[in-house]
């Protein structure tokens, strides 16, 4: 007699569901971003503090700002969970996917606080001010700031400057003010470049501050920011703080590769479109990454050799 039961539904694979668990919380703390932290060692830019700099101060520096980031991500994301859940990309993210549960989420978060404060200590307790300033800022900004034009991307832009102000503290050194400004003007041009992306593609409704903003308007705030960003820098590299007569000649060879990757950037933005993920295009542009490594090598270069030499200096 054939049974009229039907077959029983295997029961999940426990192990299938840590991994999915284990998966989710790396996702979570958004490991992809953790680029952005590498602002830390923007002051090895200047040669003056290359004599008394270690590596393991900045090391931990970066990491405690991985973490710190991290945190960020997943309180937000703890917060935006049901609003997520209706957005068409974001609702892949692990909290708004089920992928792991608020109680996993939360413990994700301390995690990363504790271990971000605990890196911070470790590498210079003043560390402790530009981390905690970077994490209140951001949760202002998810709160509150992200509703309001010219503030939301001051708001987003000021990570980088908090980043770079960490590496001089860590490094026990004056902040040179040329770099940290020139920073923030760049800083403040990857947040145009995406928002003016959003406005053409998805328009007002995908965030509430694009209701205060045009395409012209974008454009003209790019502009500035472009231009301030270079003034800064030249000022710094051709005679700013901590300018010495080693500098000269490594600023004449970093000061055309940084235009460079500035116009590169301009240029993607204006045919291409750019990316809705500045760092996605940073990070994928053979061209950008072809120039950084260009900028690495001529620092390492500097460090290791009298580039004064070809000057006849």
């Amino acid at each position: 007699m054939t049974s009229l039961k039907s077959p029983g539904i295997a029961p999940a694979d426990p192990r299938t569901r840590s991994l999915r668990t284990v998966s989710g919380a790396v996702a979570l703390a958004r490991p992809r971003q953790w680029v952005k932290n590498v602002a830390v060692l923007l002051p090895f830019l200047d040669p003056q503090v290359w004599e008394r700099a270690t590596f393991a101060g900045p090391a931990l520096a970066v990491a405690a700002f991985m973490l710190a980031s991290s945190l960020v991500y997943a309180v937000n994301d703890i917060a935006d969970r049901f609003r997520d859940h209706h957005h068409p990309v974001k609702r892949l993210r692990p909290l708004a996917s089920g992928a792991i549960t608020v109680r996993q989420a939360v413990l994700v978060a301390v995690v990363c606080g504790v271990g971000s404060a605990g890196l911070a200590i470790a590498a210079a307790p003043e560390l402790l001010i530009p981390i905690g300033a970077y994490v209140g800022l951001n949760f202002a900004y998810s709160r509150k700031l992200r509703g309001v034009p010219v503030l939301e991307m001051f708001a987003v832009a000021a990570g980088f400057p908090l980043r770079a102000l960490a590496g001089y503290l860590v490094l026990d050194t004056t902040p040179a003010s040329l770099v940290v400004l020139s920073t923030l003007f760049l800083s403040l041009l990857l947040v145009l470049g995406k928002r003016r992306r959003e406005i053409e593609v998805a328009g007002e409704a995908h965030r509430s501050a694009l209701r205060g903003y045009t395409a012209t308007l974008l454009e003209q705030f790019i502009s500035i920011s472009g231009g301030l960003a270079t003034a800064t820098f030249l000022l710094f590299a051709l005679g700013g703080p901590h300018a010495g007569e080693s500098k000269g000649p490594l600023a004449m060879l970093l000061v055309p590769l940084l235009l460079m990757a500035l116009f590169r950037y301009l240029q993607r933005l204006e045919l291409r479109g750019g990316d809705g993920d500045p760092t996605r295009l940073l990070l994928r542009d053979p061209v950008l990454l072809a120039i950084a490594a260009g900028c690495l090598a001529l620092i390492g270069a500097s460090a290791l050799f009298d580039l004064s030499a070809l000057y006849g200096e």
